[in-house]
């Protein structure tokens, strides 16, 4: 065999892989997106009223907003105020000052009339003991965790511990919720009584403002660097994990944005706190408990609850972002690999597990061994121009029409766009999208997994 024939060979096997793995994430995604249309149908069939739920009229679940906080003096004053303006009668907000700067605790201070209060008696989850507990002389329903430093994972779970609510609504320091989200949210738990964890759409707060208490997108248009991760977040959490969610497949809830019953968070312990990404890890802990246990369990997530948070503005920390993200995912995904091909739950066994695998987590190495292919392709004379015209306008077209069906998703059931120009503007980003940004974030996924294959830390 000469050496022509074995790198046809070769480049043949190489098609034939690349054209199985653009089927099969082909297939995933006309199934989720046609599966995100029936999760809206059944839970608008399966809620008690369209309209709000009167809950002032009976007891409501109480629900603990727990805010964690490491020097986030620009956003956490905003946040909190988001949090307070909610109309859900019966809340408490816990916010968890992670050893932060002394400006940090200063500043909640001073904005809310902090001040200290005795630790009540609670069944212990975090290994860390609080230095001092504040309450707001002004809001009587805030209090503040002061802590040493451990990282976000131990400071919820020490907002977990010391949490008095039956649920806990765990978002991000820089979170703003909208006013009506936890009516939203905790409607769906008294309608699915087995759900455990439900989770909203997330979305960029780069380009919204807040006017007397109402988010608004601002009327300039947002640069485009911010404008494809809106189009990723649109994409993610209007349109893919509603769609997981109708085949209880789903592996996980944006940490920004998630409230889950209290009782099955102190069941498995909390929160990993040497886990990287932790929400994925608390949505992966919570699968495998339940099926190990036979106990019945639903975790979803909705598309008309909108919560805001910031993404990164520059190049380097959306950087290290996607790597930290990347590291994180396989270290969850090796820890709870034996979900993969699980009997107790065939969906998520079978489908579930192995395409957050597969399809998602190995996407950055099959594109690098693509972009190796089509060089050392090229190199050798090999390379059919015809077949890769066709198959790069089959994977851009498949991006593109993704796209444009989140963002017309997000403006059916959110309505959060302004104009028809910004919702145009923002197509063509996700047009732009595929060329260029794509790659680079392969890129930077791809350090990841060479820091976790080497056993490197990451660093945030």
């Amino acid at each position: 065999m000469d050496y022509t024939t074995i790198i046809s060979s070769i480049v043949r096997g190489m098609e034939y892989f690349f054209h199985a793995h653009l089927l099969l994430a082909l297939l995933s995604y006309i199934v989720v997106t046609a599966l995100l249309r029936k999760h809206m149908h059944h839970l608008s069939y399966r809620t008690i009223t369209q309209e709000k739920v009167p809950f002032e009229k009976f007891k409501a679940p109480k629900v603990s907003i727990l805010i964690p906080v490491f020097n986030e003096l620009e956003g956490i004053v905003q946040s909190v105020h988001a949090s307070l303006s909610t109309d859900y009668p019966c809340c408490e907000i816990l916010v968890v000052d992670d050893g932060s700067d002394v400006q940090t605790l200063t500043h909640l201070k001073q904005h809310f009339a902090l001040q200290p209060i005795d630790l009540p008696d609670c069944q212990p989850l975090s290994q860390t003991k609080p230095v001092g507990l504040y309450q707001s002389s002004t809001y009587p329903q805030l209090r503040v965790i002061h802590k040493p430093h451990t990282g976000k994972a131990d400071s919820l779970n020490m907002g977990i511990q010391y949490s008095q609510g039956q649920y806990v609504c765990c978002i991000d320091s820089d979170s703003i919720i909208t006013p009506d989200a936890l009516r939203k949210l905790i409607i769906k738990f008294i309608n699915e009584p087995t759900l455990i964890a439900l989770g909203g759409a997330i979305a960029p707060s780069n380009e919204i403002v807040v006017r007397h208490g109402e988010v608004q997108r601002k009327k300039a248009p947002q640069s485009v660097f911010v404008g494809v991760q809106i189009i990723e977040y649109l994409r993610s959490f209007t349109a893919w994990r509603t769609g997981w969610s109708y085949l209880d497949g789903l592996l996980i809830i944006g940490g920004a944005l998630t409230v889950f019953e209290k009782s099955a968070l102190m069941k498995i312990g909390g929160y990993k706190t040497e886990a990287s990404c932790e929400d994925l890890e608390i949505i992966l802990t919570l699968h495998e408990y339940h099926l190990k246990n036979d106990i019945p369990y639903k975790i979803w997530t909705i598309p008309d609850v909108i919560c805001w948070t910031r993404v990164p503005k520059t190049r380097n920390d959306l950087k290290r972002q996607r790597i930290r993200w990347m590291w994180g995912a396989l270290q969850s995904l090796s820890w709870h690999k034996q979900l993969m091909f699980n009997q107790k739950s065939p969906l998520i066994g079978w489908f579930s597990f192995p395409h957050i695998v597969f399809i998602e987590a190995f996407a950055p190495v099959v594109e690098l061994l693509g972009l190796i292919s089509l060089w050392t392709c090229a190199l050798a004379g090999l390379l059919s121009y015809p077949s890769f015209i066709i198959y790069a306008l089959l994977i851009y077209a498949l991006s593109g029409f993704y796209s444009w069906y989140a963002i017309a998703t997000n403006d059916h059931y959110i309505n959060s766009f302004q104009s028809l120009h910004q919702i145009l503007r923002l197509g063509l980003v996700g047009l732009i999208e595929p060329i260029g940004y794509r790659q680079r974030d392969a890129y930077w996924r791809m350090i990841g997994w060479w820091q976790w294959v080497r056993g490197k830390p990451i660093k945030w």
